[in-house]
């Protein structure tokens, strides 16, 4: 039985088709990506014969390499979701949300020298998506990681970004630290992304 991620052959009535399995909710399609890096969806109607050619193996869980240091100020990146918190898993076509620590300083190395890095995530929105009750939720999370940290980085998409920024200013008139709110126009994996140095500058 052919999983996500599993490197795969399916036949329809004309042809064959070669690559890996997406992930997939649709009842009437089957997605993979081809070699060339491109995805494709093929009518399951038509669908003849699905061959596992070589079936995906879980990746090693990522060693901690980085150690807060003595002096350096504590921030937390709290993740809402949007661009600057995303990155395309090229295994399997979908959209990974959401990093630890590690992985943040995997992606933006110059953080380790910057601060003490910590991370929660609040929610795992497109922007356009957040209504009032995900701005409590935010406020909440912010209110209790507050006292440990010295600083608050939100991540959040760019479509709503200012709308998010009104409601916690009133929300937190006192709150006696920083909060910074970072969006991204192009995903962290991107060699155009502008997420690390949005993060960097924050």
């Amino acid at each position: 039985m052919a999983k996500a991620g599993d490197l795969v052959e399916i036949r329809d009535e004309k042809r064959s088709f070669q690559g890996i399995l997406m992930p997939n909710e649709s009842e009437q399609s089957i997605f993979i990506k081809l070699g060339n890096g491109y995805n494709i969806g093929i009518s399951k109607a038509g669908v003849k014969s699905i061959r596992v050619i070589k079936t995906s193996t879980a990746k090693p869980e990522r060693k901690s390499h980085f150690t807060p240091k003595k002096g350096r100020k504590n921030i937390l990146v709290l993740h809402t979701g949007g661009t600057i918190s995303s990155r395309v898993d090229y295994e399997t076509g979908g959209a990974m949300t959401g990093f630890s620590p590690e992985d943040l300083i995997a992606l933006v190395p110059e953080l380790s020298e910057i601060a003490n890095i910590s991370t929660d995530k609040a929610a795992d929105l497109m922007s356009e998506d957040i209504r009032f009750s995900d701005y409590q939720n935010i406020a909440r999370m912010i209110s209790r990681h507050a006292p440990q940290c010295d600083g608050i980085i939100l991540g959040h998409g760019t479509d709503t970004l200012t709308y998010t920024a009104a409601a916690l200013s009133f929300m937190f008139e006192k709150i006696g630290i920083p909060v910074l709110i970072v969006g991204a126009q192009r995903s962290t994996d991107r060699g155009s992304s502008d997420a690390a140095m949005n993060l960097i500058c924050a």
